[in-house]
């Protein structure tokens, strides 16, 4: 039976980098997939240009992220709050349960609440805070209520302070590697520049585009080899893991395995 995917990231590209592998994985499956990002990314950068422009630079985050979204055949959300502002309030609840409802997933992915990143960590506290409200009539009573709360998991982290990360289920993407990689490169205002940038690696970037593919491989292969390490995982194959939250419906073995490629 197929299936409807929502990932929910802050920023218009944390769906490619934390489960473009399965994401890829999914669509070629037949399931319906979906990328949701919060903001409009219109902080994500140095350049005097976009200071200036702000809306110049979303316009590119969010032909960017279409783009990516366009490899895998996956539809491409923004609720358009402002880059760096994610907070957790009515207004922004409101706006991620009716994202829900229209696409009325089975399985929603996202990173946990105890994020580097605020805007991470509030997105989040919206998407768990949504979780019961989904089901509430009465609540966004213009949008159609859902008659169970869909399935809940985080994608791998490596933070311990509030708790680690536990392994539930782990997808190899080996055979989407690249897949995966074209994906998150067709971020490149960030994976070329502000990320670079912020790391105070940016002179490091290569100039061709054959060298900065070889450099982005290298770069993703280290963050999952660092990853799996953490999490106590194989750190040989490419894989991406799932933590199933205790917030939203909670899924018997048979579930999980309908849910998630193996």
């Amino acid at each position: 039976m197929k299936k409807t995917i929502l990932a929910i990231g802050a920023h218009p590209d944390d769906c490619d980098i934390s489960v473009g592998g399965t994401s890829a994985l999914w669509a070629a499956a037949g399931h319906t997939v979906h990328f949701a990002s919060l903001t409009d990314g219109s902080r994500g950068h140095y350049q005097e240009q976009y200071l200036r422009d702000p809306e110049e630079l979303v316009l590119r985050r969010r032909a960017e992220a279409r783009a990516a979204c366009a490899l895998i055949g996956a539809r491409y959300h923004c609720l358009g709050i402002t880059d760096g502002e994610v907070v957790p309030n009515v207004e922004s609840l409101r706006r991620v349960v009716r994202l829900i409802r229209e696409v009325a997933p089975d399985l929603i992915v996202c990173n946990r609440p105890n994020d580097y990143h605020r805007d991470h960590r509030y997105a989040a506290r919206l998407v768990l805070d949504a979780a019961y409200m989904l089901t509430v009539p009465f609540f966004c009573p213009e949008s159609l209520h859902m008659q169970q709360e869909p399935v809940i998991a985080y994608w791998w982290d490596c933070f311990h302070e509030e708790g680690r990360f536990r392994t539930d289920v782990v997808v190899p993407i080996r055979s989407v590697w690249e897949t995966k990689v074209a994906m998150v490169a067709a971020h490149e205002s960030q994976v070329f520049e502000w990320l670079p940038y912020n790391m105070g690696i940016l002179g490091e970037v290569p100039e061709g585009r054959t060298e900065r593919l070889a450099a982005l491989q290298g770069w993703l292969r280290a963050r999952h080899a660092e990853f799996a390490q953490r999490c106590d995982l194989p750190s040989g194959d490419p894989v991406e893991a799932f933590q199933i939250s205790e917030y939203g419906r909670r899924p018997d073995d048979s579930t999980i395995g309908q849910l998630f490629p193996r």
